[in-house]
């Protein structure tokens, strides 16, 4: 396959590249890696010598400079685990209130059928998070 890419969209490419094998691997250990996710990143990174990619002398891995990694995880990586904190706190909470309601686990709760009964408990939690954040949550 032949792709023609400007020098912008090439260095969008690496970055696409980079956090999606980022959200694949950053979770895992080393031994759990998916290997074939890298390999992607490594061969954008070989294809054209770019001023902020260097080489390991002693792997022959190709890596991002610290500015340019420092900047997605910036601009990137910590807005997204930001917003997905707050969502997953908001509808656990609401599955658990729900849950307890029910006097049940909150996997016997289906989040699909119960929708409309999660909304409002999740919209009191996330009022509550955007007035006061984590301040006046109690864990008993």
């Amino acid at each position: 396959m032949k792709l023609e890419l400007s020098p912008d969209e090439f260095r969008k490419l690496i970055e696409l590249a980079y956090l999606g094998e980022w959200m694949i691997n950053a979770q895992h250990d080393p031994e759990f890696q998916d290997e074939a996710a890298d390999a992607i990143v490594q061969r954008l990174l070989a294809a054209h010598k770019l001023p902020d990619v260097d080489r390991d002398e002693e792997t022959g891995d190709y890596f991002m400079q610290s500015e340019w990694t420092d900047r997605l995880y910036d601009d990137h990586i910590l807005d997204y685990d930001d917003h997905i904190f707050w969502d997953e706190l908001t509808e656990r909470l609401a599955m658990r209130d729900l849950a307890r309601e029910r006097g049940t686990e909150s996997d016997h709760i289906d989040r699909e059928e119960d929708l409309h009964l999660l909304r409002p408990i999740e919209e009191r939690y996330r009022q509550e998070f955007e007035e006061h954040g984590l301040d006046q949550l109690d864990i008993t």
